[in-house]
């Protein structure tokens, strides 16, 4: 049995919480830097909970709604993480002057 250790590299990502009534702010944003063609972002009925945005992916096309978070990592691929999750394994980078 060969057991290696492995070290997770930490990323730095860009992140923009789904926010009821600013959807269409995080479609913008997806649209302007995504590397995929297509129907990147769609929004539901503005105003109501079934807000959402639909994201293209390289694994398919995936959804984030409201409070869930969408990251972007810079080289023109978003995907959506859960609120929970992007609470636990995303922290705020702090630079050197604060």
């Amino acid at each position: 049995m060969d057991i290696k250790e492995y070290q997770h590299a930490p990323e730095l990502v860009e992140a923009m919480e789904v926010v009821g009534g600013q959807v269409e702010d995080v479609v913008r944003w997806i649209n302007k830097y995504s590397n995929l063609r297509g129907i990147v972002g769609q929004t539901a009925i503005r105003g109501r909970a079934g807000e959402y945005v639909d994201i293209q992916t390289p694994e398919g096309m995936q959804r984030a709604g409201l409070g869930d978070y969408v990251l972007h990592d810079g080289a023109g691929e978003f995907w959506p993480v859960p609120k929970s999750i992007f609470a636990r394994r995303y922290a705020p980078l702090v630079s050197a002057g604060e």
